[in-house]
């Protein structure tokens, strides 16, 4: 092989190393590349003086600054005790600020109102206004509208317009309102309505300023009230011809009772306390004429029965030896029989006031002539 040939044979074996090499240098690079993207950092990116790397000829790691790993965006609290808030300054001012979405369609609106002052408005990416927190254009205070996607008002928070004590109006999605809490000088009341504006239940004050609830018929009508007095509570139940039919409570002397009336509203029955404050009840007909009444004592009862023009006709009380006594009256109030009058009589082998014929008379004596008294 002459020298030429043996020169170009070495040129070409050191041609192809310098081509293996450099393959192997891109496959490394390739390698490293790959890696470094697994990890999320770019191995071009050069190492600060706050990454925790072994310095040099050290053992000793640099510390992390102390916003390390600290988000951008921090609640206002930490902002105002940490450092980015103490390196924060400036303010920034304008007419109006507007957030919009992907498509640029404004979503958040700031603006100040004619009067002068802050309006919030959220709005949907139909732009319709969902939520408005600013003031009212009656009074000047603030008010919050909570809307549907349609724009209907479904909550409302704010203020009457003349007094200026709060309001919150619940609504259907007609807006109608059907929810109402309110307040006044003196007290708070919550009003439950129906489409219409008939009213279905008010809980709040009453009229001697104690608290009081009242429902009602699908029609307006209150059927139900509850009111507390200033030693006791009272219940009134009526019908739709606003009679009270029932009352549960207290009389003007503070006893219990109970009064149930009829359709009209006239007294059927009624259980409470006399004037000594012994037990009474009351039985009287469709036209509240009393036709049976007992009365307790504190040695023993009294049971009355009288006519339709309340004239006593028969009673059933003790005697002071503590037997019982059965009377007859006429219409002038004259005795026309009495069990007493036949005590003692040997001569009859039964008594006259012994209806069932047991030997004595007693009670079922009594029941016995009042269910057949007046017939013949």
């Amino acid at each position: 092989m002459n020298p030429l040939e043996q020169r170009l044979n070495r040129l070409e074996t050191r041609i192809t190393r310098y081509r293996n090499l450099n393959v192997l240098l891109c496959l490394l690079l390739v390698t490293v590349v790959t890696v470094a993207a697994r990890e999320g950092v770019s191995p071009f990116q050069a190492n600060s003086v706050n990454d925790p790397i072994a310095m040099p000829g050290t053992n000793m790691s640099v510390p992390d600054s102390p916003d390390s790993g600290v988000p951008d965006v921090m609640h206002p609290e930490v902002q105002a005790a940490g450092k980015l808030a103490a390196e924060t300054q400036g303010v920034i001012r304008a007419t109006g600020l507007q957030i919009v979405n992907s498509d640029g369609q404004a979503v958040v609106e700031l603006w100040p109102s004619t009067a002068g002052g802050g309006l919030i408005f959220v709005n949907s990416a139909e732009d319709k206004n969902l939520v408005y927190i600013g003031s009212s254009a009656s009074n000047g205070n603030g008010l919050v509208h909570i809307n549907s996607k349609d724009e209907k008002n479904l909550v409302a928070l704010g203020s009457h317009s003349e007094t200026g004590d709060g309001r919150i109006y619940i609504k259907n999605r007609n807006e109608d309102r059907l929810v109402s809490l309110r307040t006044d000088e003196t007290g708070g009341w919550i009003r439950i309505e129906k489409t219409g504006n008939e009213n279905l239940a008010f809980l709040g004050e009453s009229t001697n300023g104690n608290g009081g609830l009242w429902l009602y018929n699908k029609s307006g009508k209150r059927l139900v009230s509850i009111e507390t007095g200033e030693i006791s509570g009272r219940l009134w139940l009526s019908n739709s011809n606003d009679k009270t039919i029932a009352y549960l409570g207290t009389d003007v002397g503070g006893e219990g009772l109970l009064k149930v009336n009829s359709k009209t509203g006239t007294e059927l029955i009624t259980a409470g306390s006399n004037a000594e404050d012994d037990g009474l009840f009351r039985v009287s007909n469709r036209y509240g004429t009393l036709g049976f009444f007992v009365v307790s004592s504190d040695v023993n009862g009294y049971v009355g029965i009288q006519d339709n023009q309340e004239r006593l006709l028969a009673d059933l009380t003790a005697t002071a030896g503590g037997g019982g006594l059965v009377r007859t009256l006429s219409r002038q109030g004259i005795t026309t029989w009495s069990s007493a009058s036949i005590q003692g009589n040997t001569g009859s082998t039964s008594l006259k006031g012994d209806m069932d014929n047991d030997g004595d008379i007693d009670g079922d004596d009594f029941l016995i002539f009042s269910e057949n008294f007046g017939k013949k």
